[in-house]
C-alpha cells in the first residue's frame, strides 16, 4: 500500500516479505492450531457471515447483530495473512473465501454486507476491510480496491456509535492508494463528526480529550482503534494538532497503565499498572497495530521498541505454545489459571484467565490471530527517493528472522535477515541486488541497547550508531554484501506500585515459571453465564483443543534479593544462554535462563473465597453498561503483592537461587516481585 503524503515511511507489499526461523514456526503452529480450526472455539467462529449477506446471525438483541461480524472479521484478517506467510494454502483459502464472497455479493450500488449496516454499527467493516486490503497487497488485484471504493461511495457513512469512526482508517488507506479526493473528504468529515459528537462516554478519544491532561480510563480496544486516527489524519493532511493529540494520548496511557509485559492494562477498561492489573488479549493485537501506524507516520523508533516488547512477551504469554488455547485476560503475575481464577473486577471468578480454545466472548480468540502476522507485515518499511537526489531507502524496522524482495532504484534486491532475535543478540543481513546499485539500507537500533555495534563486510561503520534511533547506510551495494548488528543485552530492574520490581533482559521481560500439570477441564461453564451476557455459544470439544486447569505445584512466593540499581549488580546473577536451535518459546526450552537470589515470603498464598463481586457488561437494547453481580462459589485467585511495611518480618532467613526465563515461555508466572530490601533503604 502507498504511504500517505506526510508519513515518514510507507509499507511494503506483504507479498514481498517472508517470515523465517522462529517467526515462521510460530505462524505454522498458529495455522495448525486455532487459526486453522476456528470451529474449536465455538460460535461465532464456527460459522461464516461475510460471504453471504442474507445469512444473519441469531442474536437475542437485534441491536447486537454486529458482534459476530466483528469477531469473525478478526479471524478472517489473521487467517488470511497467517496462511499466506506460513505457506498454508488451506488456511489462506478458508479466509479468502469470505473476502471473495463479500465482494461477489455486494449490492448493485457497491455496498458490501447486510443492508442493516447501512445505518449504523459499521465498526466491523474496519476489521474486515483490512483483510481485503491485505489480499490486494498480496496480489495487486485492483478489483478488490475498486470494490471498497464503491462501498464507501454507495451510501453516507454513519456515526451511529463511537467505533463507526474507525472507517477513517480504511478511507485513508484507499486515498493513499488512489489519491481520489472524495475519499479524503469522506474521512475528514467522518472524523469531524466524531469529534463534534464526542460524549462523556468517549471523551478520552476526541482530539480535545486526547490532547488534554485528563487521565485515560476508556476501553483498551476502543482506545487503540480510535486514538490512532488523529495521527492518520495528520499523515493525510499535514495538520499537526491531530498528530500531537494522538502522541499525547499514547504517552498518557503508557505513563499510567503500562505493565511489565510491555502492554497497557485493559480488563476491559484501562486500570493502572498495579502488579495484578491485566489486559484483554484483544488489546495485544490492537495496541501493536496502532503502534505500527505511529511508527510509519512519525519515524519515531520508540514505537518499534514498544511494539517488539509486546510481541515478544505479552503475546506468547497469553497462549499455549501450540496455539490451541489462549487466555481472555492475561497478567504479568498469574499463579493460577482455572475456570474460577479470574482476579479482575470484570467477570471476577470466572474462566477468562484460563487457557481455553474459546471464551464466553470470542473477540480475543479471533483477534489474537492477527498479532504475529501484523508484526511480520510491519518488519520492513521503505521511503521512496525523490527529485532532490534522495535515493530509495529500505528500513529494517522490526527485527527478527525474515526475508524481503524489493525493487530499489528499479533493481531487484533480496535481503536475508539471519537471527534468532530476540533470543540472541546478533543479527546478520545479507544483501543481494541483481546488479551493483546505490540505495540506503537503514537499521533500527533499539532504545534499550546502550552499545550497539554495526559492521559492513566486517568493518565498523564510520559513525557510531546511536541508541534508540535509525542507522542509515547509503552506499553502492553488491551481491553478497553483509551488514551485522550486535545488540548487547543488559539486565535492567523496573519498579512498580506496591513495592514491586521486575527484571528485563534487552527486549525480554523475565518471569519465574511456576510448574503446574496441564489438567484438561472437561466442564464447560458456559451454562453458568447469565443468559443476557452470552455472546458465544457452547464449545464443541475437538480433539487436540482442550481447555486447561493449571494449579501451581512449585513454590512461587518469593521476594527478589538483589541490588536494584539499574542495571542490577551482576555479582549474584547468572545469565545462561541456550545453544538449542528448537522453538525458543516452548515452556521447556527457553533461550535464556537467569538465576537470581531470592527469599521466600511467609504467609503469601492464593486467595480463596466463596463470594465475589463480578462486573459484567450488559448490551440490553444496544446500550453498553457494566452491571455488578454478587456470585457465590469456590474461587481461587492470584494474590496481590505483600504490603511493603509488613514484608521484612515475613521474609525467610534463607537465600535461595531461583530461575527466571522469558515471560513468553511461561503459563503460570511471577513477574513483578516484592523486594527483600527493607522499605527505608529503597
Amino acid at each position: 500500500m502507498a504511504a500517505l503524503p506526510y508519513a515518514e515511511y510507507g509499507s511494503v507489499p506483504l507479498s514481498d516479505v517472508r517470515a523465517q526461523g522462529w517467526l515462521l514456526e510460530f505462524l505454522q503452529r498458529q495455522c495448525a492450531g486455532i487459526t486453522g480450526h476456528p470451529q474449536a472455539s465455538g460460535y461465532p467462529l464456527d460459522r461464516t457471515f461475510w460471504d453471504n449477506p442474507s445469512r444473519l446471525p441469531d442474536v437475542a438483541d437485534p441491536a447486537m447483530v454486529w458482534w459476530p461480524y466483528e469477531q469473525t472479521a478478526y479471524w478472517v484478517d489473521g487467517a488470511l495473512k497467517a496462511g499466506f506467510l506460513a505457506g498454508d494454502e488451506t488456511v489462506h483459502r478458508m479466509a479468502l473465501a469470505q473476502v471473495e464472497g463479500a465482494i461477489a455479493t455486494a449490492a448493485p450500488d457497491g455496498f458490501v454486507g447486510p443492508e442493516l449496516f447501512r445505518t449504523g454499527n459499521r465498526w466491523p467493516y474496519a476489521v474486515f476491510f483490512r483483510a481485503v486490503l491485505a489480499q490486494y497487497g498480496m496480489t495487486g488485484d485492483r478489483r478488490l480496491l475498486d470494490a471498497l471504493v464503491s462501498h464507501y461511495r454507495s451510501t453516507p457513512h454513519p456515526m451511529d456509535s463511537r467505533r463507526d469512526v474507525s472507517g477513517v482508517e480504511i478511507l485513508l488507506a484507499l486515498y493513499a492508494e488512489t489519491r481520489e479526493p472524495d475519499l479524503l473528504q469522506m474521512a475528514t468529515e467522518l472524523y469531524e463528526r466524531f469529534n463534534c459528537e464526542a460524549t462523556d462516554h468517549n471523551v478520552d478519544l476526541s482530539l480535545a480529550g486526547m490532547g488534554s491532561d485528563r487521565p485515560v480510563t476508556t476501553h483498551g480496544v476502543a482506545f487503540n482503534e480510535i486514538a490512532k486516527l488523529g495521527a492518520l489524519m495528520y499523515a493525510a493532511t499535514g495538520e499537526r494538532d491531530s498528530l500531537d493529540a494522538t502522541v499525547h494520548a499514547y504517552a498518557k496511557v503508557e505513563g499510567a497503565h503500562l505493565l511489565a509485559d510491555g502492554l497497557h492494562s485493559a480488563s476491559e477498561a484501562m486500570c493502572g499498572n498495579d502488579p495484578l492489573a491485566s489486559h484483554e488479549t484483544c488489546t495485544i493485537t490492537d495496541y501493536t497495530w496502532s503502534l505500527g501506524h505511529l511508527l510509519q507516520i512519525t519515524g519515531d523508533s520508540r514505537y518499534a521498541d514498544r511494539l517488539e516488547r509486546v510481541i515478544f512477551n505479552a503475546l506468547p504469554g497469553a497462549l499455549m505454545k501450540d496455539f490451541t488455547a489462549l487466555q481472555y485476560f492475561s497478567c504479568p503475575n498469574q499463579v493460577i489459571a482455572t475456570y474460577a481464577s479470574n482476579h479482575n473486577s470484570m467477570s471476577r471468578g470466572d474462566n477468562r484467565m484460563a487457557y481455553r480454545p474459546g471464551h464466553p466472548v470470542q473477540c480475543c480468540t479471533g483477534n489474537v490471530q492477527r498479532a504475529l502476522p501484523n508484526y511480520v507485515e510491519r518488519m520492513w518499511m521503505r521511503r521512496a527517493g525523490d527529485r532532490d537526489g534522495r535515493v530509495d531507502e529500505i528500513v529494517a524496522a522490526l527485527l527478527g528472522p525474515s526475508r524481503i524482495e524489493a525493487r530499489l532504484t528499479d533493481t531487484p534486491v533480496t535481503i536475508e535477515e539471519h537471527t534468532r532475535y530476540p533470543f540472541e543478540p546478533a543479527i546478520g543481513f545479507t544483501l543481494t541486488p541483481a546488479r551493483p546499485v546505490r540505495f540506503a539500507f537503514t537499521l533500527r537500533i533499539p532504545g534499550w541497547c546502550r552499545e550497539p555495534v554495526v559492521t559492513v563486510n566486517d568493518r565498523p561503520i564510520a559513525e557510531t550508531p546511536a541508541q534508540g534511533g535509525f542507522c542509515r547506510i547509503e552506499r553502492e551495494w553488491h551481491p553478497g554484501d553483509r551488514v551485522d548488528l550486535t545488540l548487547p543485552f543488559e539486565l535492567v530492574a523496573k519498579r512498580w506500585p506496591g513495592g514491586g520490581v521486575s527484571l528485563e533482559l534487552g527486549p525480554l521481560t523475565l518471569s519465574h515459571p511456576i510448574s503446574a500439570p496441564l489438567t484438561v477441564d472437561t466442564e464447560d461453564d458456559w451454562e453458568r453465564t447469565p443468559q443476557e451476557f452470552r455472546l458465544a455459544g457452547p464449545q464443541r470439544r475437538l480433539p487436540g483443543f482442550p481447555a486447561y486447569t493449571l494449579i501451581p505445584e512449585s513454590p512461587w512466593a518469593y521476594a527478589l534479593a538483589i541490588d536494584e540499581t539499574s542495571p542490577p549488580d551482576m555479582a549474584d546473577v547468572d545469565v545462561v544462554w541456550s545453544e538449542s536451535t528448537g522453538f525458543p518459546l516452548d515452556v521447556d526450552t527457553p533461550a535464556v535462563r537467569v538465576v537470581v537470589p531470592a527469599r521466600r515470603v511467609q504467609g503469601w498464598s492464593l486467595v480463596e473465597t466463596d463470594r465475589v463481586s463480578r462486573s459484567l457488561p450488559s448490551f440490553a437494547n444496544g446500550r453498553f453498561r457494566m452491571v455488578e453481580h454478587e456470585v457465590t462459589g469456590q474461587f481461587t485467585l492470584t494474590p496481590p503483592l505483600p504490603e511493603p511495611d509488613t514484608l521484612p518480618d515475613r521474609l525467610s532467613e534463607d537465600v535461595e537461587r531461583i530461575e527466571l526465563v522469558p515471560l513468553g515461555n511461561t503459563l503460570l508466572r511471577l513477574t513483578v516481585f516484592p523486594t527483600a530490601e527493607p522499605p527505608e533503604n529503597r
